[in-house]
């Protein structure tokens, strides 16, 4: 693959709004583009001749992102907050599950400590002439 199929491919992935090396939602200039194709900002020239069909490519591409409709201030908050809304939901969910995780952790220290107790009589009594027999290193 040619390195201008490359920024091609990055001006694609940027105008999709799914950049894989810029930050979602970056303007789209040489710059960006040449940074999404892993290459340095200032690689894009216009002094190149294999650059200024691309370099065509990207300037439409760049006034057709400024003029798609940007969302309004009311719609914008109206998404943060769907946004926050969803986000306390879940930490809801999450703080549930761990409460549930420390409850099972409690019981099971309970049920180790007090099957740990009933060894240590148990072997006590062995101790003292019982007719258990243990079973072999249970720790």
């Amino acid at each position: 693959m040619s390195a201008v199929d490359n920024y091609r491919a990055a001006l694609q992935r940027l105008i999709e709004g799914k950049p894989q090396n810029v930050p979602k939602g970056s303007a789209i200039n040489k710059d960006t583009v040449a940074l999404e194709a892993g290459r340095k900002r200032g690689s894009i020239k216009k002094s190149r001749d294999e650059h200024t069909e691309l370099i065509a490519e990207i300037e439409a591409a760049a006034t057709a992102q400024q003029d798609l409709p940007k969302p309004s201030a009311s719609e914008e908050a109206q998404k943060q907050k769907a946004l926050k809304q969803a986000a306390q939901e879940q930490l809801g969910d999450l703080k549930a599950d761990y409460e549930l995780a420390l409850q099972k952790i409690v019981s099971l220290i309970q049920e180790n400590y007090l099957l740990k107790q009933q060894i240590r009589e148990l072997t006590a009594d062995k101790k003292h002439g019982s007719k258990v027999v243990p079973m072999g290193n249970l720790h």
